[in-house]
This record gives structure tokens, C-alpha cells and sequence, in this order.
């Protein structure tokens, strides 16, 4: 089986603009909502927060850019995470790195050389290496980010805050959406209008 003719950096260019627009939609959300609320601790074991949902999201690119702007690096290990406790309590903080990660993906292309790499995985004491790149990394990173939005809208609401309805949403579950509207107009009784219905879309 033959690979396909394609050119690198126009196969993983909108991708990276998909992250850049996934992270400017958080970080706007950061900047106006309360700290308090930002280090506010949710669930019967206090183990959630959106700071450390926001956190856990900054490590992952964090992860992700070290590699990827290192000529010699070739294994990425998500689970060798940085884990820096000071993002989940300040908000400035977070919203300081998050614009930095911006701006470091968008240079992605310009300065860091799009290749292969290879992805360690930890099942129970087993590390296995799994073939990846640049651009499959950078598919995993835009849902694994909407999905952890996702929480971070729901931890928002049953705080009272409100939540745009595209926040923590899927671009696919938008283009859906927006295929349905043109179709047959809104179904306000959709399970998609709930904030449940946020979270199982990923």
C-alpha cells in the first residue's frame, strides 16, 4: 500500500490553527471568570477544579512542544508531565501560559521541523512505542483539549456562571449542528441544548 501524495505542512497548518483558536477560546473564558471559582474544589473527594482541568491541559502541550521543538527527541511520554501546581490555583498564571502556548504553536511550522515521532505509552508497567507525528499529536491535543473545556463548562455552570454554547464543543459536533439548524432549523427539546449532552461529545 502506497502513501498518499501530500504536502506536510499543508496536511497539519490547519490543525495547528484549530489549537491556536481552542486555546484563545479558553484563555478569553479565564480572563473573566472569578478566581475564586478558578481554585474552587468540586466532588465528594474535592478532586476537581477548573484549575486543574486548565492545568492538566497546559501540561499536555507543555509535553507536546518539548519534543517537538527538540531536533533530537523522537519518544513523547504524556505521562512525564510537568505538573505544575501553581496553574491550577493562579489564574493569571494560567492564562499567562496559555497565550505562550499560542505563540509557540504558531511557530510550529515556521521554526520546528515536521516529523515523526514516537509515542510512549505505560499500560500497567508496559511500555509500548507506538508510531505517531507532528500533526496525529496535534488531533489528539485539539480533543483532548475541547473535552477537558467540556468539564471546565460543566464545573462553571453548576457554579452559576455562564457558559457560551460552543465552549467545550467539538468542531465536529459544531458542523453538525450548524448542518441540522440549515436543514431543519433548531430543535430546542435536543439533548445538544443541555450541559450534559456536553460532555459526551468529544
Amino acid at each position: 500500500m502506497t502513501s498518499p501524495d501530500w504536502n506536510a505542512e499543508e496536511c497539519v497548518s490547519p490543525i495547528v490553527e484549530e489549537n491556536i483558536h481552542t486555546l484563545a477560546q479558553l484563555t478569553a473564558f479565564l480572563e473573566s471568570l472569578d478566581g475564586a471559582l478558578y481554585r474552587q474544589l468540586s466532588g465528594d473527594r474535592g478532586q476537581h477544579s477548573i484549575g486543574k482541568h486548565v492545568r492538566h491541559i497546559i501540561d499536555h502541550y507543555l509535553t507536546f512542544l518539548g519534543l517537538a521543538g527538540n531536533p533530537t527527541g523522537e519518544t513523547l511520554d504524556y505521562e512525564h508531565r510537568q505538573r505544575d501546581m501553581v496553574l491550577e490555583t493562579d489564574r493569571q498564571a494560567a492564562i499567562h501560559c496559555l497565550a505562550g502556548l499560542a505563540g509557540e504553536l504558531s511557530r510550529i511550522l515556521r521554526d520546528k521541523p515536521v516529523k515523526p515521532l514516537a509515542l510512549n505509552h505505560n499500560s500497567e508497567g508496559h511500555h509500548q512505542l507506538f508510531p505517531s507525528s507532528i500533526g496525529r499529536e496535534l488531533v489528539f491535543l485539539a480533543n483532548h483539549t475541547v473535552h477537558h473545556m467540556a468539564i471546565i463548562g460543566l464545573l462553571a455552570e453548576q457554579a452559576g456562571e455562564q457558559v457560551g454554547e460552543s465552549f467545550g464543543v467539538n468542531p465536529s459536533t459544531l458542523r453538525y449542528w450548524s448542518q441540522q439548524e440549515q436543514k431543519n432549523g433548531r430543535n430546542n427539546s435536543s439533548a445538544c441544548n443541555n450541559a450534559g449532552a456536553r460532555v459526551s461529545v468529544s
